[in-house]
């Protein structure tokens, strides 16, 4: 996703990061071990990982007496965090772009442990808006955009002549950038900043009726709410999966679909078994993940209060994961 230069750049503010809520003394480094001890969650910088870490947080505090701190983190930092035991768990990871980080972290350090499936299926990809289509149905499959003047039509003043093409965050690990170099498509890769960010352009661009393309992602609430249609890219290859592993910036064809797991520091379970059990149970449909994040980003409801409403509304649901 990110050129190698911004990765490792990234990556040593990530370890940076992590090693200062170390020295700060945090509440989960100065507990050892026992019943109940604090502990902490990364949130990645979207909203659907904000919904797990706040129902999680709702649940292990009201349920289990468990005091639990949400620290935001990229998801570089949270590898490294999980590794040193000062993040506990995320419960949210997407495989595309981690392998060598499940490689090293799981499998060869051992760590950082696979927690098991979140619930939903996950695909980021590109995505273009009925205005796109309504203009040129040729932008259903990145052969349209080989056409300069099809690109052309996603310009806007910063991109000049070419087309625009549109990511969130600029810490989510993305090969949107090679996809378009190796491609040699007439499109230049901008970053709106944000997930937030990201939404308003869409949204935005539905308002003017113009075109947009963008990285974007199922699930998605606001995938129910506007009408985005997924660009066919190249068949992912071993190849593309061997160039994501290797950051030899090869990278051409479109994104595996990710089984979103969840991982825990292994130092989790002598701190908090309890904690550590009820996060292997805790499972979450794309519709129920949906529902909460259409609360904070659509409602406008703070995290932990769109949280605690729907945990108050769904004992059973709750009920099931504390059962033994």
């Amino acid at each position: 996703m990110k050129q190698s230069s911004k990765r490792a750049t990234r990556l040593a503010i990530a370890t940076a990061l992590v090693v200062g809520l170390a020295a700060c003394g945090s509440t989960t480094s100065s507990v050892s071990s026992g019943k109940g001890a604090p502990i902490t969650l990364a949130v990645n910088p979207w909203t659907g990982s904000a919904v797990n870490a706040n129902i999680a947080k709702v649940v292990l505090e009201s349920k289990l007496g468990t005091t639990v701190t949400l620290t935001d983190l990229d998801e570089n930092a949270t590898w490294v965090g999980m590794d040193k035991g000062d993040i506990d768990a995320v419960l949210e990871q997407w495989p595309s772009g981690h392998g060598p980080d499940m490689k090293t972290y799981i499998d060869e350090k051992k760590t950082v442990v696979n927690l098991g499936v979140l619930g939903p299926q996950a695909k980021i990809g590109w995505y273009v808006n009925g205005a796109a289509l309504a203009a040129d149905p040729k932008v259903a499959t990145w052969e349209g955009f080989e056409d300069a003047s099809t690109a052309a039509k996603f310009a806007t003043p910063e991109t000049g002549s070419q087309g625009r093409f549109l990511m969130g965050d600029p810490s989510y690990v993305t090969f949107d950038e090679q996809i378009i170099t190796n491609l040699k498509l007439p499109l230049k890769y901008t970053v709106a900043g944000s997930e937030a960010a990201l939404i308003t352009a869409i949204k935005q661009a539905e308002t003017d009726k113009k075109p947009i393309l963008l990285q974007f992602w199922q699930p998605h609430w606001l995938q129910s709410k506007v009408k985005l249609t997924e660009v066919k890219l190249p068949a992912v290859t071993p190849a593309c999966l061997a160039s994501a592993d290797a950051k030899d910036g090869k990278y051409a064809c479109d994104y595996a679909p990710d089984p979103i797991f969840k991982a825990a520091s292994v130092k989790l379970e002598k701190k908090n078994a309890k904690a550590l059990a009820f996060l292997k149970k805790i499972t979450l449909t794309t519709e129920q993940q949906n529902e909460v994040a259409a609360m904070i980003d659509g409602d406008g409801m703070k995290a932990d209060a769109a949280a605690k409403k729907w945990v108050d509304a769904n004992a059973k649901i709750v009920d099931g994961w504390l059962a033994k």
